[in-house]
């Protein structure tokens, strides 16, 4: 493999944390029908039948303080030796202050950069290459990236769709180290303003509303990520060992997997157990499928991810 913008920069992940709420609930198997454009959505399986439901003292900081202490502690690390935290999160967004400086202080690193930002469900390739490009034109060691979303609160009750959405947080710590211990090999975040009309959510408090091509932008547009790492760095889907998605929903997921070509079996996602969780969706799933030994030390993963703004994104990188 050769050709990606980390390579030999020594970037790597060094552990993974996650977070979800103490409140689950089994998705009912009697749900109300979905209209026309919802159901072109969503199509006939949801894709979750669990999800997780923030109460009122799990808020977005508190759930991405818990997923940090998680990765930190899986890194071997104290909050004290981190140089940077960066914050995705779109679904309970501030205008100010940001909610970075208050959650690296909550966690004891205080003294790092800590800041916020957004692209959606493309939040935590976004926060990864930020992250990397920041750590490579710094003399800078340890970076925290956390993201941390309640779906569930932006999703009209009632609907049908308003099952597909869980609260959680999911966490990384990127390290660098010598030059031929790279691990992260590359990273794209693309932009689309020709689909900002394809998912919106208006106001603080609004509903988020999709429209039938979503699972064919999201699709297409996060194929084009993955091709373009792919080919950057000499590779096939074949060379990958593991695809490790941003699902958005069980249409999207199926969509995306046709589109890349990659085997159903070598997909991992925690849609079903814990539903869409938006941003946390990558990095609680390294989380819980590198605890559980499915991830292994040497896999090779692919993270592409799409999502409202439009953006779409992927990382490759080595465990």
């Amino acid at each position: 493999m050769s050709g990606g913008i980390w390579v030999g920069r020594g970037l790597s992940f060094r552990g993974f944390g996650h977070y979800f709420p103490r409140h689950s609930e089994e998705i009912p198997a009697d749900l109300p029908d979905a209209p026309e454009m919802e159901a072109a959505v969503l199509g006939p399986d949801l894709g979750v039948e669990r999800r997780h439901l923030s109460d009122d003292t799990e808020s977005v900081p508190y759930m991405a303080v818990e997923a940090g202490r998680h990765a930190l502690r899986n890194a071997g690390l104290e909050a004290c030796d981190l140089d940077l935290v960066v914050f995705s999160s779109w679904s309970q967004r501030r205008y100010a202050p940001e909610d970075g400086p208050r959650i690296a202080m909550r966690l004891g690193a205080g003294r790092a950069l800590a800041f916020d930002v957004c692209a959606a469900c493309v939040g935590f390739v976004h926060s990864v290459q930020t992250a990397a490009a920041m750590l490579t034109s710094h003399r800078w060691r340890h970076a925290l990236v956390i993201c941390s979303d309640q779906f569930s609160r932006r999703l009209k009750p009632g609907r049908r769709g308003s099952y597909v959405g869980g609260d959680g947080a999911g966490a990384a710590v990127l390290e660098v180290g010598a030059p031929d211990e790279s691990r992260l090999r590359d990273s794209v975040v693309l932009s689309y303003g020709e689909h900002a009309g394809v998912s919106k959510a208006r106001g603080s408090d609004g509903w988020t509303v999709s429209l039938p091509t979503i699972s064919q932008v999201a699709a297409a547009t996060a194929g084009e990520a993955t091709d373009l790492v792919l080919r950057r760095n000499d590779m096939t889907i074949a060379d990958v060992d593991r695809v490790v998605p941003h699902p958005g929903s069980a249409r999207i997921s199926e969509e995306l997997v046709r589109r890349i070509g990659v085997a159903p079996e070598r997909v991992l996602t925690n849609l079903r157990t814990r539903g869409q969780t938006t941003s946390a969706t990558i990095p609680s799933a390294l989380s819980e499928f590198t605890e559980s030994g499915e991830l292994r030390k040497g896999n090779v993963i692919l993270s592409p991810a799409a999502g409202a703004g439009w953006f779409s994104g992927a990382l490759l990188y080595q465990l």
